[in-house]
């Protein structure tokens, strides 16, 4: 049975909902599952992880009190895409149920957060566009974050891991890498990969090291252009890589940096704005932290 960690308005949060919020964070910051992180590390998640989830709930809380709600259309979409994006359904939905969450509670889980995204998307439309003088002084402020980062043009077949039989889905890659020498390569994406990406022949488009996991940026960055790499393993299965396009970094121009620039004062505001809004939220939420 799920233990309540906190409730917001009354609005509970549960240790399942803040176990899957640290799980996500030790992907996104640590490159790592949860597990393999030491317990130094899990417990500034955990403090990181129920900050977000409380967060998350003032805004869904915000939203309601607007009229701004996902519609099923959207949330059906986004539904899909995750499915997709984690590989066999059946075994995606089997997880779901060892940690105790129906598709009910998935497709409610959805709905919040499409619903979050579209009200903090509401709120970043008061951000203002920087004046000239503002870019400008950026410019001459910070050439290093300007320069163009190395990038490649790549394209992937994703193929899903079995726990259960890892070896196999290497096997299936191998496969599919042979035939990827002869045949079309993003044909074969189109019939075999698990990406989202997949409708578009695996295209990932122009993506920097930071842009994705680091042993699929390590293989991808040291391929010759046109090969086909060996496949990667990563916590999303096993990639085959096609790199089409491989561009070094470039010294700034102001002309080149101004949409860069514009990007870094308005993400910078849009933050700020965002986390002023989330602390007026809460001195006027009732908000109980549960000792556990």
């Amino acid at each position: 049975m799920a233990r309540i960690i906190a409730t917001v308005n009354g609005s509970p949060i549960d240790d399942k909902a803040l176990k899957a919020a640290m799980q996500s964070l030790a992907q996104e910051n640590c490159h790592a599952t949860l597990d393999e992180l030491p317990p130094d590390k899990r417990a500034g998640l955990r403090e990181m992880a129920l900050e977000r989830l409380v967060a998350r709930e003032l805004i869904f809380q915000a939203a309601l009190a607007g009229g701004v709600v996902a519609d099923q259309a959207t949330v059906m979409e986004e539904s899909d895409n995750i499915v997709r994006m984690m590989g066999n359904p059946v075994d995606f939905w089997a997880r779901l149920a060892e940690r105790g969450m129906d598709e009910a509670a998935f497709f409610r889980m959805v709905r919040k957060d499409v619903t979050v995204e579209r009200m903090s998307a509401r709120r970043l439309e008061e951000v203002a566009e920087p004046s000239d003088a503002e870019i400008r002084q950026f410019f001459a402020a910070h050439p290093d974050q300007l320069l163009e980062p190395e990038r490649v043009r790549a394209s992937h077949i994703l193929v899903p891991l079995d726990p259960d039989d890892p070896d196999q889905s290497l096997q299936q890659a191998l496969a599919l890498k042979a035939r990827a020498e002869q045949d079309d390569f993003a044909e074969l994406a189109k019939r075999h990969s698990v990406c989202a990406s997949a409708p578009g022949g695996g295209d990932l488009g122009s993506i920097r090291r930071e842009d994705v996991d680091p042993a699929f940026a390590e293989a991808a960055f040291r391929q010759a252009v046109g090969d086909v790499g060996e496949p990667v393993r990563t916590p999303y299965g096993y990639h085959l890589i096609k790199v089409t396009a491989h561009d070094l970094p470039a010294p700034p121009t102001l002309d080149a940096s101004r949409g860069r620039i514009i990007g870094f004062l308005k993400r910078a505001r849009g933050a700020q704005l965002l986390q002023e809004w989330v602390a007026e939220l809460r001195r006027g939420a009732e908000i109980v932290m549960h000792d556990n």
